[in-house]
């Protein structure tokens, strides 16, 4: 069998550089695009420009592959992967009807942005397609809340695709900054510049948690906390909530507590920050904690996925989150080039090169086409 694949990308934006790092979506589309290309029986995969703006698309360079419109896809393609962006429903239909095969491949938690979208009254949440999917493919942070959901709305083939990541992004970002993102223990000081960047926009990874562990460890121990950085929160510094929370804290009284905007980790690492401190809800493989880990930093992380490295605590728990902050200060300049190798044998699960993540997405290929 030779198969001509098409995934589908967004581009709310004409900057590869916001594509890649606005969201994990964009960084994982092009993964998925050096995956398939790896693969048995694949012959020629292509970016799926819905946007109608036009070719090409400002990551396909990344990819090395062409961009291809919604309606060439449905005319030449033999499977169509929507990832990034929903494909056109008459392009889809006419798709589906000359025999090609669309999956829907879920890399965000559409369940938890419905609920969202209703408690905002936004106008609405997930777009449920008016096409059937032949398949479902979800990755496995999304997979408990979103299966049975797929099962009833998109198709009743359902299944579980490998997390992929690769550290091409981190460094690529780093090289083209000019910044080493890589941990040393060259500060004269022992105490740690601390880092908190979850996106701040939805429930699933706030900066609440982590800020309340830095608390928690700074009360334990407040010669370990140089200071603490609280990415993506300039634009809600102002809300009331936000106020309230962060002036009644010890670190905010003592003048360590510091509201910054969005920057992508790779110029963060190293330069401002010596430990990043993460919470996530349902949501427990994300790039952000790869690329900490890769780095050779603390990552002080309430993930059940991850075994054996960072620094874990209990979810919801900032008590137990302050003790593996302060356990990270005292011990990983000692162990950090023992930390380090055993991450990066961690994260070899995700390669897109892993003969098991390889293995796993040609069987679920091969389902789809039969």
């Amino acid at each position: 069998m030779t198969l001509r694949i098409g995934v589908t990308f967004s581009r709310p934006s004409n900057d590869p550089t916001d594509l890649l790092w606005s969201s994990g979506i964009g960084q994982n589309s092009v993964l998925l695009v050096l995956l398939l290309q790896r693969l048995a029986g694949v012959t020629e995969v292509v970016v799926v420009d819905c946007s109608g703006k036009p070719a090409p698309h400002p990551l396909a360079a990344w990819c090395g592959v062409p961009t291809a419109t919604a309606e060439d896809a449905a005319d030449r393609l033999d499977l169509i992967i929507e990832c990034g962006m929903r494909a056109p429903a008459e392009a889809m239909h006419r798709f589906r009807d000359r025999g090609g095969r669309l999956v829907s491949y879920m890399a965000g938690n559409s369940m938890a942005m419905n609920f969202e979208a209703l408690a905002s009254a936004m106008p609405h949440g997930e777009t449920v397609s008016a096409v059937p999917f032949d398949a479902v493919s979800i990755t496995p942070q999304h997979w408990t809340m979103n299966r049975a959901s797929c099962l009833l709305t998109r198709s009743a083939v359902v299944e579980q695709v490998p997390h992929i990541w690769e550290p091409i992004f981190v460094e690529a970002r780093a090289r083209a900054a000019g910044f080493n993102p890589f941990y040393k223990a060259d500060r004269d000081s022992d105490a740690f510049r601390v880092g908190i960047l979850e996106p701040n926009v939805n429930v699933l990874k706030t900066f609440h948690l982590p800020l309340l562990a830095c608390e928690e460890a700074f009360r334990l121990d407040p010669d370990a906390i140089d200071h603490v950085l609280l990415f993506n929160t300039s634009g809600i510094k102002l809300v009331p909530h936000f106020l309230e929370l962060t002036s009644s804290l010890d670190l905010f009284r003592a003048g360590k507590l510091f509201s910054e905007g969005r920057m992508p980790i790779a110029e963060v690492l190293h330069r401002h920050v010596d430990a990043v401190v993460v919470h996530q809800w349902q949501n427990d493989l994300n790039y952000l904690y790869w690329d900490v880990l890769w780095s050779g930093h603390p990552l002080i992380h309430n993930s059940p996925s991850i075994d054996g490295v960072g620094y874990a605590y209990a979810s919801f728990d900032p008590a137990d989150g302050g003790r593996a902050l302060v356990d990270a200060t005292r011990t990983h300049r000692g162990r950090a080039a023992a930390a380090r190798a055993k991450a990066l044998e961690f994260l070899d699960r995700f390669s897109i090169d892993s003969p098991v993540v390889r293995a796993r997405h040609e069987d679920l290929i091969a389902g789809v086409m039969a």
